[in-house]
């Protein structure tokens, strides 16, 4: 009796052990998650009248058109497991050509033009397996650990990095 008892505890154990040791369903985000609520409203696109010094949009920091809001991160997300849809921008490879870090943008096209989204619209990912890309044009949605970390390279500066456990297509819902 004893012997079963023991045995019985052992097994609850283990599947209590298995269970816990499961990550969690991510928490699925959006874009505008990564931004903190804003302060004040950003400026007109085109101030004044474009002659330098007269409140053109060419005017230095400091002007009264620079953005009156922050691109900081949201620091409540540092360290959640989240789920976050976008595009992929190809940074590393391995030698058979799968990816394992990558930019993740809210929009096709964005870090391969200039200027790139602001620091808290692009997330850097680095994969704990490489995943094959197939196509730059198809949004795909990455789970992992987020983290505030800043990350700087040559295409952009992010406020956030991810360590991604899963790469999906997205499925656009009706």
């Amino acid at each position: 009796m004893t012997k079963l008892l023991a045995a019985t505890l052992l097994g609850l154990s283990l599947v209590t052990t298995t269970v816990s040791a499961a990550p969690a369903k991510p928490k699925e985000l959006s874009w505008d998650d990564l931004m903190p609520p804003v302060s004040a409203p950003p400026p007109p696109a085109f101030p004044g009248s474009g002659i330098p010094g007269k409140g053109g949009p060419d005017q230095q920091p400091g002007s009264p058109y620079e953005p009156q809001y922050a691109y900081n991160p949201v620091k409540s997300l540092d360290g959640k497991y989240v789920k976050l849809p976008g595009y992929i921008v190809p940074l590393e490879s391995d030698e058979g050509g799968e990816l394992n870090e990558f930019l993740l943008v809210p929009y096709f096209g964005a870090c391969i033009h200039v200027p790139p989204p602001p620091p808290n619209q692009i997330v850097y990912v680095k994969l704990r397996k490489p995943f094959n890309l197939k196509s730059m044009a198809d949004p795909y949605w990455i789970t992992g650990t987020i983290s505030t970390k800043p990350w700087t390279g040559d295409m952009a500066d992010t406020d956030y990095v991810m360590s991604g456990d899963k790469v999906e297509i997205f499925e656009w819902k009706d």
